[in-house]
């Protein structure tokens, strides 16, 4: 979040300029509004912003498979670059508090990776947990899938109908 606001990098993660980028490039504005999304996401800036601008320009279906490609997208690689990096550390805490909180987060990995992303979405602190616990590659998927129509038909809703209030908040 640091190097968002202390450096230029910021400017790409302003409104206007990613409405403007999206709205005026075509399949170009789209892919490179899918890798702000993962590089934001991956600064910790909450992707529900990115979400919100993505449906003010798209809506419909068109805006709905964004949104979903690039949500799941930018979870797979928050997963695998901490599971690259850290491996499942959480796997070797010796706490017996903490130890039998974690072996309840993965003995079913499917059923608890549905209900994070439905009660708390793309935040990067789910991916993080995740990667870093004993859950496969194949249920955070999977789970993640099952559960974003949800989240996404909400934020689409919001964006919808709080759009104006939105605009004036993002300003």
């Amino acid at each position: 979040m640091l190097i968002g606001r202390e450096t230029a990098v910021g400017e790409y993660f302003r409104l206007e300029y990613l409405l403007n980028l999206i709205q005026d490039t075509g399949l170009y504005g789209i892919s490179v509004f899918v890798l702000i999304y993962v590089l934001g996401t991956l600064m910790n800036i909450p992707g529900m912003i990115f979400l919100f601008i993505l449906f003010l320009v798209y809506d419909g279906i068109e805006g709905f498979a964004i949104g979903y490609f690039s949500t799941l997208l930018a979870m797979v690689i928050h997963f695998v670059v901490t599971r690259s990096i850290a491996g499942d550390l959480l796997t070797e805490i010796d706490q017996p508090f903490l130890k039998g909180q974690i072996e309840k987060l993965t003995s079913r990995p499917l059923r608890t990776t549905i209900i994070l992303r439905l009660l708390l979405f793309i935040s990067p602190p789910v991916n993080y947990a995740l990667a870093l616990s004993s859950v496969r590659f194949k249920y955070f998927v999977v789970g993640s899938m099952i559960a974003m129509p949800v989240n996404l038909m909400l934020n689409y809703l919001l964006a919808v109908y709080a759009k104006d209030w939105m605009l004036h908040w993002f300003a």
